[in-house]
């Protein structure tokens, strides 16, 4: 690895060699990290967009199935807080279970329900416990599904993970620092020769703090750079193979320009936390020795 010249000789400080691959590592780990908290909250926004204010109404299947499906229909459409009501072609049913039935569902002859997709109007509710009553009423058996249940309980989810990660993201931010501490205080301790012969003649704390963290800036740079790109490269492949793997379970998610330009940012942060600790380190043990 190529080093700029400069009066102190780093290239026989065997610490600093782990600099970069330390750095890079961590990089690499704070840029999934930071990824996946803004696939999560990307995911929470589609869940609460899509899910919120609609309900699901399955009809047990039986030989009045079709007739008690049409009622159904007939009385959420006359009631004036849904807006919008609906019952799913089999077809849809069927790509919908495909992730576990396979595509030979339809062959299977399998008694599945109606399933009927209702709207709220924005801004009303519907009681849910009488809403079933009256259903039942009409055909035994009818069950009706809240999405916001347990969509509160997945969003809640989704915070407590985002809230892991960040403090995932800090613990690697403090990692850095503590490595490039001891790295420096290691240089400082391997170079005290050379440094004391830099104070006779007449070089400043500054000077030599400056040196401490070009060095640092040229390691923790490269170490960075290759960190952000294996990080990159491996939030693309979860963009384009994630939603085949995942089976459709998961929403498609797409960073964003916004998104990938905060990412951008966080290696230049990590290096310059790097230059600001080599500096601030430096400068206190010099001034403790002088």
């Amino acid at each position: 690895m190529m080093l700029p010249s400069m009066d102190l000789p780093f290239g026989r400080d065997p610490a600093s060699r782990l600099l970069p691959w330390t750095v890079g590592l961590l990089v690499f780990l704070a840029t999934l990290c930071l990824a996946l908290g803004m696939f999560l909250a990307s995911a929470g926004d589609n869940w609460r967009r899509s899910l919120s204010g609609t309900l699901t109404i399955q009809v047990p299947a039986g030989p009045e199935q079709q007739a008690s499906s049409s009622a159904i229909l007939q009385l959420l459409r006359g009631m004036p807080e849904i807006r919008n009501a609906r019952q799913i072609p089999e077809s849809e049913i069927a790509k919908l279970i495909e992730p576990w039935l396979g595509k030979m569902t339809p062959t299977l002859d399998l008694p599945m329900p109606s399933v009927i997709d209702v709207t709220i109007v924005d801004g009303l509710s519907v009681d849910i416990e009488v809403l079933g009553a009256r259903l039942s009423s009409i055909a035994t058996g009818t069950t009706v599904d809240d999405h916001a249940m347990w969509l509160q309980r997945l969003i809640d989810l989704t915070d407590i993970a985002e809230r892991i990660l960040l403090s995932v993201l800090v613990f690697l931010l403090l990692s850095a620092v503590m490595t490039v501490v001891f790295t420096t205080r290691t240089g400082l301790a391997i170079h005290g020769e050379v440094i004391e012969v830099l104070h006779l003649i007449g070089a400043q704390d500054s000077y030599i703090a400056r040196q401490f963290q070009i060095h640092a800036l040229w390691l923790s740079g490269i170490g960075a750079a290759f960190g952000f790109t294996f990080g990159a490269g491996a939030i693309m492949l979860f963009q384009l193979y994630g939603e085949r793997l995942t089976g459709g379970l998961l929403p498609y998610i797409d960073l964003g320009d916004i998104r990938w330009g905060v990412l951008c940012i966080l290696p230049i942060v990590a290096v310059l936390l790097v230059i600001a600790t080599s500096g601030i380190t430096v400068r206190r043990i010099l001034g403790r020795m002088m």
